[in-house]
Formats: structure tokens, C-alpha cells, sequence
């Protein structure tokens, strides 16, 4: 397994070297479980959140199937683990899917060892304003070429939070293109109506993706929610208010954690310098929070300063506006729920060792922090085309080039021209030799046996060519075949999970696909090969 980090690959592999970056071991249910339940948790704040995570499910069209789980949470010593992810197009890439997987999983067999309800949350990054990450998507398998689509960047306003960008008319055309890119796959209409039924023009961005969300998670028994809900971030405002009265604190503890990872030998994820505010105002764009000299607080994009007292008038009168940092967002997670664990990429999982230190100033203790788990989708037309020709599917991650060269020096079993170089001086030797037997009992048939000699020279030359031709011809399709296996495992050079969607698969396999994934994609920190078809 190649790991992005130094420090990914030590939690992974070596948690002893980071224990004190991450103070709560996954691996230990028992840890876990006292991380969610030892948190100052408030029925009241319990109950207003089974109120909003209730009206979440209702607004999205899955109240009945979350009833179960809504139950659950509300009882008192339920505990949640946490999945999050930036509402992508169309769902997403297949990663988003492994997380919530993952969460899943992992409060099955955490509720299994505690005894207790543990409900899996999936979180959806709606205070994000990154659109041009979450604008593309990939969409194809074995038996569809992959193909990117994306929603147009002029179609959203720039600078705002995702839970500001409604649909326009261009994902209507989105839609019918996925179709169409579809062919005949099986179960077709079936994906092309769901994506229908979720993004259409005039609803959110937010909503869109949480329908479609909702219909692959809920019926696992996960809850989704939308932290850009106006309640939610009047239920937050402590956490909020108190990142302003630390008035730059919490930046600076993050700062101190990353001199203290590069001294370990390991890189800070994230750069702070100790001078910012972890949040972010909403006005006509998203504005991150700078500290000045005099005490004041600055806008970065207008440079309008702010006195700290106003800011907090500000997000108490319009809580809405208010949204946390990369650093405060946990903070505001594991207050609006009793989180036992977060479960996060490897990106994540580095720049949670940062996050950790902020915990001590908001009087919270962190959760344990989980690697999700990873796949890749092996289609039975990828697997046939890696067994023809003896590749490892892993070597497809590297220069394709160089396997394709390797692949191709096996596909003539021995050296074809030099065999027939050598043979063509043979044929012209023994017709020579003939030539001087014949000529020697019929000097009359010299004509004869030249004219033979150019018909074999001929004949042999025709055949090279028509074997050259065949030769050719493999290579073609045999090159063809392994870019296609390598965009199939690794779209664009890298892990299909990261840039693929779910929706080819699902057209292809069906919802049965979709299952076998929950099932199997389950262990944290492991990245499997998943075979699919038939």
C-alpha cells in the first residue's frame, strides 16, 4: 500500500511513534466509546438535534426509512460516528460512498462491542466553497469508456458556500448526457431516474446530493445532515463564540502542533501563523477571519475590520453567516453530536493530529480517528484483458508505457523478421544449389529455376508481411486493451476511488454491486480489489 504521509503511514502502521498526536486509539472500542460518552452531552441539545436531523430526512424524501435510526440517536446513551465529505457532483467519486461505508461499519461493530446505540452519521461538507472540486465526475466502467462531466462554472455565483448554488437548466442536460454515455447497460433507467429525481433544475446543491446520498446510506441505518441548517448553527454558536473570544488561540495551538510534527519528522498539514480566526463570515462571499494588530478582526477579501463584540452580535442575530474552518469544523461536529469517532481519508487523518490540540481549549475531548476504507472495481472485462496478457493489476498505477512494452516484446513468441532474413538466404542458397544441379542436366531450364527462385523469395516475403499484419493488428488491440484496463483501475494516473462514480457500476451490476461493497469494504485502513460481474 503506498501511503500519502509520513504521518499516514505511522498511524497506520506505527501508532505508538503518533500517540500523541492522536490521543484515542480506533483500534480500542473501549476508548472510543469513553471518547462519545465522557462529553458533556445535554438531553436538550440531543433532542434539538434528533428535531433537525428529523426535518433534514423529511425535506429529502427518506423520514420512513430514518425512523429506526432517528429512534436510536435519540436515546440517551446513543453515541454517533461521523463520515463527512464535499457534496460532489452526481454523488461524488466512489470514495465519498467507502466513507460513509466505512462509518457504517464501524458503529455496527462498535454498538456490537458496547452495548449501546451507535448511529452512524454522514456529514456533508455544505460550508465548502471549493466548486470547481466538486463540479466534475467520472462516469463509466469495464463496459462503458469513462467519461468526464461537468457542471459549468459560470452556471454558480463564485465565492460562496456550496449551500448557496442552485441547479440550473445545465443539469438537466447533465442528466440526459449520463444517459446517453449509459448505452444499454441493464439497470440504466434505473440510475438515469434516481439522478433525475434528485438533481433537477431549481433545487440546491446541497439537496440535491443529499437525495441522492440518502438512498445509498440510509437503508444501512446511517443518518444524513446538512450542518449549513440554520438551527444547527444556532445549536453551534458556543462553539463559535468561543473561537472568537480565544482570538486566535485555537490558530496558534495548530501552529505549535505542526513545528511539533516537523520536528518529529513528519510535514503540518495545515500552515497557520497563529494570527487567523477558524471561521468563516457569509456576506455576499465566504470571508475568512484575520487578526489585526489593534485588536480588530479583518475581512480577507474586503478588508472591512470587525470588533470582536460586533462579530459575535453578528452571529447570534444571523448564525446562518457564520461557518467553521477546516480546524473548527471537528470542534462544531462533537459538539452537535456524541461523537465517538470520525472516520476520514488520509488526508484527514493527517491533519486531525492538528486538530486534536484545539480540544483542550474548548473543554471537549476528541474522538478516535478512523481510516476509511478503500476498493477498486475489477470488472470482468479488466480481469479477462490482466490474465490474457499477465498483468498485475497494481503495475497499472505506475508508467503504462513501460507495460505495454513489456506486454508487447511477449506478444511474438520468437524474433519473426530476423528468423525470416535468415530463412530467405536459405531458400536463396538451395535454390542455387538447384539451380547448378538442373542447369548441369538441362542448361534450357536455367530461366525456369530463376523464375521459381523469385516465386519462393516472393511467396515468403508475402508471408512475412501478412504475419507482420497480424502482429500489428495485436499490438493495436492489445495496446487499446491496456489503456483501457489502466483508465478503468487508474482513471487519470490515479486511485479509481478518487475521481470515478458509483453510477456506471450501478447501471452495469445493479444495486447488488452497491451491496457487495457495504459488505466488503469495511475494514479501515485497507484497500481491497473488488471483482464485479458475472
Amino acid at each position: 500500500m503506498l501511503y500519502p504521509s509520513a504521518i499516514y503511514r505511522d498511524f497506520s502502521n506505527a501508532p505508538e511513534r503518533v500517540r500523541r498526536f492522536y490521543p484515542v486509539d480506533y483500534r480500542d472500542p473501549a476508548s472510543c466509546v469513553q471518547a462519545g460518552a465522557t462529553r458533556d452531552y445535554p438531553a436538550s441539545r440531543r433532542a434539538e438535534m434528533a428535531s433537525i436531523l428529523k426535518r433534514q430526512a423529511e425535506r429529502w424524501g427518506f423520514l420512513e426509512a430514518s425512523r429506526g435510526s432517528l429512534d436510536r440517536f435519540a436515546r440517551p446513551d446513543a453515541l454517533v460516528v461521523v463520515a463527512g465529505q464535499q457534496p460532489g457532483l452526481f454523488g461524488g467519486p466512489l470514495y465519498t460512498l467507502y466513507k460513509a461505508i466505512t462509518a457504517i461499519a464501524f458503529a455496527r461493530d462498535l454498538e456490537a462491542a458496547s452495548g449501546r446505540p451507535v448511529v452512524p452519521i454522514f456529514w456533508i461538507a455544505s460550508d465548502d466553497h471549493d466548486f470547481e472540486e466538486v463540479r466534475r465526475i467520472i462516469v463509466g466502467d469495464g463496459a462503458v469508456e469513462p467519461r468526464e462531466f461537468e457542471y459549468p462554472l459560470e452556471a454558480a455565483p463564485r465565492g460562496v458556500s456550496l449551500s448557496r448554488v442552485t441547479l440550473g437548466d445545465p443539469v438537466a442536460d447533465l442528466v440526459g448526457e449520463v444517459g446517453e454515455a449509459l448505452g444499454s447497460a441493464g439497470f440504466r433507467e434505473e440510475v438515469v431516474d434516481r439522478l433525475r429525481g434528485s438533481y433537477s433544475p431549481g433545487c440546491s446543491w446541497i439537496d440535491a446530493f443529499a437525495r441522492l446520498a440518502a438512498g445509498w446510506v440510509v437503508p444501512w441505518g446511517a443518518l444524513v445532515f446538512d450542518p449549513g441548517d440554520r438551527e444547527a448553527k444556532r445549536l453551534a454558536l458556543p462553539v463559535f463564540e468561543r473561537e472568537i473570544e480565544l482570538g486566535g488561540r485555537s490558530a496558534e495551538a495548530a501552529r505549535r502542533t505542526g513545528a511539533e510534527l516537523s520536528a518529529a519528522g513528519y510535514h503540518a498539514q495545515i500552515a497557520r501563523t497563529g494570527q487567523e480566526l477558524n471561521l468563516f463570515w457569509h456576506g455576499e462571499t465566504r470571508e475568512a477571519l484575520r487578526l489585526s494588530g489593534d485588536g480588530t478582526l479583518r475581512l480577507a477579501e474586503t478588508g472591512r475590520t470587525i470588533a470582536a463584540r460586533e462579530l459575535l452580535a453578528k452571529a447570534r442575530g444571523e448564525p446562518e453567516n457564520v461557518s467553521p474552518g477546516v480546524l473548527l469544523r471537528p470542534l462544531m461536529q462533537d459538539y452537535l453530536f456524541p461523537t465517538a469517532a470520525y472516520v476520514g481519508g488520509p488526508a484527514e487523518v493527517a491533519y486531525w493530529a492538528q486538530v486534536n490540540a484545539l480540544y483542550p481549549l474548548f473543554e471537549m475531548k476528541p474522538p478516535a480517528v478512523v481510516p476509511r476504507a478503500g476498493a477498486t472495481i475489477l470488472e470482468r472485462k479488466i480481469s479477462k484483458t490482466l490474465d490474457r496478457f499477465g498483468i498485475e493489476w497494481s503495475a497499472l498505477a505506475g508508467d503504462v508505457e513501460v507495460v505495454i512494452r513489456e506486454v508487447l516484446s511477449r506478444l511474438l513468441p520468437v524474433e519473426f523478421p530476423a528468423l525470416f532474413e535468415k530463412e530467405r538466404s536459405g531458400w536463396i542458397e538451395s535454390m542455387r544449389r538447384l539451380e547448378t544441379a538442373v542447369t548441369a542436366f538441362d542448361p534450357s531450364l536455367k530461366a525456369a529455376v530463376e523464375t521459381a527462385t523469385g516465386k519462393v523469395i516472393h511467396e515468403g516475403q508475402v508471408l512475412e508481411k501478412k504475419l507482420m499484419q497480424v502482429w500489428k493488428r495485436r499490438q493495436e488491440e492489445s495496446v487499446q486493451k491496456i489503456r483501457r484496463a489502466r483508465g478503468s483501475l487508474f482513471p487519470k494516473g490515479g486511485l479509481q476511488e478518487r475521481s470515478m462514480s458509483i453510477l456506471g457500476y450501478e447501471a452495469h451490476h445493479g444495486a447488488g454491486l452497491v451491496e457487495t461493497l457495504r459488505e466488503k469494504v469495511t475494514k479501515p485502513g485497507t484497500h481491497l480489489l473488488v471483482p464485479a460481474g458475472d
